[in-house]
């Protein structure tokens, strides 16, 4: 997504749960991403949810199966392709190149499913989150856990960063506290991609199973998704502006195309909205 598109931010009224890592958060947790030990790394994390205490406002009903219900985008033309939404227990991933809308799609998805009064979850290891732009989009930032990465620099092995992110995933995920839990690593050097390890995904794929929470991956490019996730892959089709060429002009929506499926025979067209 074009940064036309995040560059709007507003001080929200109900701020998310922010943790930054590897700086200290108090009363939170301290340098979750960065730790260089994964057992203390997830027992800091679970000690997170313990104290947030976070659960739903209403039980399931009683024989109701969350699984058989797949999570909504929020983008009605992506949910009619997947058949509804993202699956439950499951990974699964939203890939393409800037512009592409890929930003735009986990914004209404968060939207969606914050607005319902649902948790989600969110990893950003580049900090590339914009709490200004989901609270005009429509998210309830009380409803989300955002664990922010530090900002990267020559002193900060991405590879590194990147691995705790997978590991919080994986505790996320299967605590079956989140209909979603989101990993963002688009803008990721390859290098510190192809750095992970190989089970990587398997892992992933073992920790959301049995589990209600949908689990998506963001990148720029295919990634992976489990036997019964989906891969979802964008491409822009071009910007829309408010006038003709000259000053006063601005961007006002941005197009793109998705699709979905093994070899992408479900396809549908895209316009996200510029905010006012």
């Amino acid at each position: 997504m074009s940064a036309a598109l995040t560059a709007r931010a507003l001080h929200a009224p109900d701020p998310p749960t922010l943790v930054r890592m590897p700086e200290l958060a108090p009363p939170f947790v301290a340098d979750v991403l960065g730790s260089a030990d994964p057992a203390e790394r997830k027992r800091a994390l679970e000690a997170l949810l313990r104290q947030r205490k976070l659960q739903r406002d209403a039980p399931p009903l009683r024989g109701e199966d969350y699984r058989q219900r797949p999570v909504a985008t929020g983008v009605a033309a992506i949910d009619a392709i997947l058949g509804g939404g993202l699956p439950r227990g499951q990974l699964s991933e939203i890939h393409g190149p800037p512009s592409s809308g890929r930003t735009a799609v986990l914004v209404a998805a968060l939207s969606a499913l914050t607005s319902s009064a649902a948790l989600v979850a969110l990893v950003d290891p580049l900090d590339r989150f914009d709490p200004g732009s989901a609270a005009v989009g429509g998210a309830c930032l009380s409803r989300l856990l955002w664990l922010r990465g530090p900002r990267l620099d020559r002193e900060e092995p991405e590879a590194k960063t990147l691995a705790g992110a997978v590991s919080a995933v994986a505790t996320l995920a299967g605590s079956g506290l989140f209909d979603l839990v989101a990993l963002d690593l688009a803008g990721a050097a390859a290098v510190a991609r192809r750095a992970l390890p190989a089970t990587t995904w398997t892992r992933l794929v073992r920790a959301v199973e049995e589990t209600k929470t949908a689990l998506v991956v963001l990148a720029d490019g295919h990634l992976a998704h489990g036997p019964g996730g989906v891969s979802v892959a964008l491409e822009p089709a071009g910007p829309t502006w408010s006038a003709p060429p000259g000053p006063g002009r601005r961007l006002a929506s941005l197009a793109a195309r998705a699709r979905a499926g093994r070899h992408g025979l479900r396809g549908a067209e895209l316009a996200f909205a510029a905010p006012a």
